[in-house]
């Protein structure tokens, strides 16, 4: 165990799948009882098994992050059945509305994006805030991304939103750094998750030649090794492995900042 969160209580969202089930996985390894909040009930189901035949406790809610009322309904049943949460993390993103092709600059994808991954964070972290207040003491950990800091290679929207990530992790690290509450963020790079699967499902029904016929993982390996000096992808373990680090007490003196897991694409 290289860093211990038994007795804790993690709320990850988008908990169910790809990078946030990396993320779900990882912190029950390292003792931690797990919430998963999802607006699709299936996987998070999935994940709530695989939390408990690793021996944790798990908890499940449908929440949407763009509706408040879901939300602190969503935190609510959390709070009420696991006691307390100890541990945010805001994984929740789009990198678009639903039919985005990222080659057009659509109104709904500006607002849509901005809604789950800036606003629908914030709400999130002011649901779980007031019970962390109260016990002085709280880890909060938002899912930026490589794109935030190298815009050219995807939308400005979404480069927009995950930039303003990193600008609230340092507004909130700041304001509740005298209640111990510790908030960072992980940039992650490039990953073989759905949501990367789904974004080229898009672009290729769109009739984008970069991907259309093509095997799409090759089409990812590719891009990836042209920006990526390491020349591998990253795995959602990783970013579960720096998110269980920066939920510890091993961690309690970082706040404010956001660390690059990107194999070196980005160096700040």
């Amino acid at each position: 165990m290289f860093a211990d969160l038994s007795g804790k209580v993690a709320l990850v969202t988008g908990g169910g799948q790809g990078l946030g089930l990396g993320i779900v996985l990882k912190m029950a390894e390292q003792g931690a009882d797990i919430a998963i909040a999802d607006l699709n009930e299936e996987n998070a189901a999935s994940a709530a098994r695989q939390v408990e035949a690793l021996g944790r406790k798990a908890y499940t809610a449908r929440m949407d992050v763009t509706d408040r009322d879901s939300v602190n309904t969503g935190v609510g049943s959390i709070t009420a059945e696991a006691g307390q949460i100890d541990i945010l993390v805001n994984n929740a993103g789009v990198a678009g509305a639903p039919g985005s092709t990222g080659t057009a600059f659509r109104d709904i994808d500006w607002e849509f994006t901005w809604k789950v991954n800036v606003k629908g964070l914030a709400d999130v972290t002011e649901a779980v805030l007031p019970q962390m207040r109260e016990r002085q003491s709280g880890k909060i950990i938002n899912i930026a991304s490589v794109a935030a800091r190298a815009a050219k290679y995807i939308t400005a929207y979404y480069a927009t939103t995950k930039m303003s990530v990193i600008a609230y992790t340092q507004a909130c690290a700041r304001e509740f750094a005298a209640e111990n509450i510790n908030v960072n963020a992980i940039a992650p790079g490039r990953i073989w998750t759905q949501f990367h699967q789904d974004w080229m499902k898009e672009r290729e029904a769109m009739g984008d030649e970069a991907v259309a016929g093509k095997d799409k993982y090759a089409v990812f390996m590719a891009s990836l090794k042209e920006v990526i000096p390491m020349g591998r992808p990253q795995e959602p373990s990783d970013i579960g492995a720096l998110a269980v680090f920066l939920a510890s007490e091993e961690a309690r003196n970082i706040t404010g900042q956001t660390i690059q897991c990107d194999g070196g694409q980005v160096m700040v």
